[in-house]
């Protein structure tokens, strides 16, 4: 764990950037956290190394979950019980979810919302070398309406002034992306997932803001008309897309406006967790109405050329933050996705969607060693994410089950 030069040999990668696994096994070396060389390169490299046999084992990039909230407890239901733990007892709880990420293979997560800034703090723990986690990209506090989807989260704006300002509160705390509620949601009681929150106007402000800050933006969007909304004000990210009406999710189907999303080349960040596969059968094997209606949703935005990118919400309720490798079997199931192109939307697609593709989503000389070792091949079998071997993140090994256990050794 030590040791900053790294030599494997005997795997077979997965780079992200191609449709297969590499025919054979091929040599990879890490120096100094990132990735020094691959190929017969790699076998030629001077210096000092320690070599690892992973004959037999796959090696992936590190995945990437484009939607959670490390300060939500997903066993909890409702807003009250979250703003009722402590804060030591919450940032603690953050760390934990933290480390057990990076166990199962997650080593870059963008955090789509909080309260206090508390996700920024441990971004700067872990890039520290404090804490152990993944690379976070933090949003902040959304902004929304008053008494609108999240408003317990402090990001309440009415005005263009009002938007000018939580949007500099954001900036100055230090985060990534600008999150924006376009339409109410689940989690926050009296609002309603397919009802608009900003009209057109308002929406432009919140990108123009966010632009001259030179900050992307994520938007939550369930409605057909939140979503139409957002897409034209100009926004990086669509989260969630579930095409939702009066009659729940994915009844509000609008051809023409996923043909809209897809020429305007916006990622999608559809949100399926591992809950989902649950919900695929009832208890008589038949198809449930929510995976008619979602699959539905997912296989047609697909077919209509919408770009995906992997992501759960974790942190709702029963949406647990280590869980990536179900969803992305839910993702599968859903929009009728090849396991390849699942994990293109786990890796180097989420890494492009988030603007970090320069730093990682690949296997690629000069990018961060994020990778991790499998023993099966995840491309003919997704359940095989479940079980990572071995982490690799910034060029240092961690083992799942020392992650899992406790505080690895930096942290005493």
């Amino acid at each position: 764990m030590e040791s900053h030069d790294f030599l494997m040999i005997g795997a077979r990668l997965f780079r992200g950037d191609r449709d297969a696994l590499d025919p054979e096994p091929v040599p990879l070396r890490v120096r100094d956290g990132r990735i020094l060389a691959l190929g017969p390169p790699a076998l030629e490299s001077p210096g000092p190394t320690e070599v690892i046999d992973l004959t037999g084992r796959f090696v992936i990039p590190g995945l990437i979950d484009a939607h959670v909230h490390l300060e939500l407890d997903p066993t909890l239901s409702t807003p009250a019980e979250q703003l009722a733990i402590p804060d030591d007892e919450r940032e603690g709880a953050m760390r934990v979810r933290a480390r057990a990420m990076l166990a199962q293979g997650i080593t870059t997560a963008r955090d789509c919302g909080g309260g206090a800034f508390r996700e920024h703090a441990l971004r700067r723990a872990i890039d520290a070398g404090e804490w152990t986690g993944p690379r976070l990209l933090c949003c902040g506090q959304p902004i929304t309406t008053p008494d609108g989807h999240c408003a317990f989260w402090g990001g309440i704006a009415s005005t263009e002034r009002e938007i000018d300002a939580v949007v500099a509160r954001q900036v100055e705390a230090g985060s990534d992306w600008i999150k924006l509620m376009a339409t109410g949601g689940v989690f926050t009681p009296g609002s309603r997932p397919s009802d608009t929150q900003f009209d057109a106007v308002a929406l432009a402000a919140v990108v123009a803001a966010a632009n001259r800050a030179g900050r992307p933006v994520a938007a939550h969007c369930h409605g057909t008309e939140g979503i139409a909304a957002a897409l034209r004000a100009g926004v990086r990210t669509i989260e969630h897309a579930s095409f939702a009406g009066p009659g729940g999710f994915g009844t509000a189907w609008d051809d023409a406006l996923a043909r809209e999303l897809a020429a305007r080349e916006v990622w999608v960040s559809p949100t399926v967790n591992a809950g989902w596969l649950r919900r695929i059968r009832d208890t008589a094997g038949e198809p449930t109405d929510f995976f008619r209606r979602m699959s539905s949703c997912l296989g047609r935005q697909r077919e209509r050329g919408v770009r995906f990118v992997a992501s759960t919400d974790a942190g709702i309720p029963g949406v647990f933050h280590d869980a990536l490798a179900g969803g992305l079997e839910g993702l599968a199931a859903y929009a009728s996705m090849r396991p390849v192109e699942v994990l293109r939307a786990a890796t180097v697609d989420a890494a492009e969607a988030l603007g970090v593709a320069r730093e990682t989503g690949r296997i690629a000389v000069g990018l961060s060693a994020d990778l991790v070792v499998l023993r099966g091949d995840p491309t003919a079998d997704l359940a095989r994410l479940r079980d990572p071997e071995r982490v690799m993140f910034r060029g240092r090994w961690f083992a799942g089950e020392a992650l899992r256990s406790g505080p690895s050794a930096d942290e005493g």
